[in-house]
């Protein structure tokens, strides 16, 4: 009964708590594929991606080795959120200042905006201007 339950997530990393979905785990291993499998054209093959995404632990092992030896920076093994409060609130303060939720006639740049059409208004009202029998009708013609 725990078969599904026990291969919903997995930990690739082996530390405690680090447990991820198994599609989101893939969607990791896409990722790396398409960063190591760069070649386009002539260059790229099947038997070439095959062979990558077998090895994609042992390249990606590889990389932090080579990472570690330059001195440079990796991602840890644990996240933590930046706090990015000080980013918000210099747009809005910007977005104030140059009062950029209210309409100015004058500003630069006016005279190139067009209206957007609201599709929604529109939808509802060909939806209200037509009968179920005609939209029926419609999809059988």
């Amino acid at each position: 009964s725990d078969i599904m339950r026990d291969n919903m997530i997995v930990n690739v990393s082996g530390l405690p708590g680090h447990f991820m979905a198994v599609d989101l785990n893939i969607e990791h291993l896409i990722g790396y594929l398409k960063m190591f499998f760069v070649a386009k054209g002539l260059r790229s093959s099947w038997d070439k991606l095959g062979d990558i995404s077998a090895a994609v632990l042992q390249l990606q092992n590889v990389k932090k080795q080579v990472t570690k030896a330059l001195g440079a920076s990796y991602e840890g093994k644990t996240h933590t959120t930046p706090d990015t409060s000080m980013l918000v609130w210099k747009v809005a303060n910007e977005v104030r200042e140059l009062a950029l939720s209210k309409y100015q006639p004058g500003r630069k740049g006016n005279d190139k905006q067009r209206l957007v059409t609201n599709l929604i208004d529109i939808g509802e009202r060909k939806l209200l201007s037509s009968s179920l029998e005609t939209f029926n009708k419609s999809l059988h013609a």
